[in-house]
């Protein structure tokens, strides 16, 4: 009778560790490809000189990955454009000459029920 007890237990812990091991890699893989589409953006706007094309198609693109892009660019006559969103994207970057990008995504563990959103920063100089 121990033993069929002793079996069940393993089989259950090991079901367990199976399910929060999946969750937590779910959840890092999520990490790994905000990051990785952060520094694609910070890339692509530095490369462009901050081509308000380029800018524009980085929002379209964070928001088919269901992420949120903010741009901030600072350009060299102290004036601040912020912009939330592709309709916001001014028709000439006017000499910018830094851009703060900040990403929001989700971060989930479905096992845990662990939910929340995470910002990531980065300059683009």
């Amino acid at each position: 009778m121990s033993q069929i007890v002793k079996a069940f237990l393993g089989v259950f812990l090991t079901l367990f560790l199976t399910a929060t091991a999946m969750g937590i890699l779910s959840a890092y893989l999520e990490v790994m490809d905000a990051q990785d589409m952060q520094a694609c953006f910070v890339d692509e706007m530095e490369n462009s000189d901050y081509n308000p094309g380029v800018i524009r198609e980085c929002m379209s693109q964070c928001e088919k990955a269901g992420y949120q892009l903010t741009v901030t660019l600072f350009c060299e006559n102290a004036v601040v454009t912020t912009i939330h969103n592709s309709g916001e994207v001014p028709s000439s970057a006017g000499g910018a000459d830094m851009a703060k990008v900040e990403l929001v995504f989700p971060f989930r563990v479905a096992f845990f029920g662990i939910s929340k959103e995470h910002r990531l920063v980065s300059y683009a100089r």
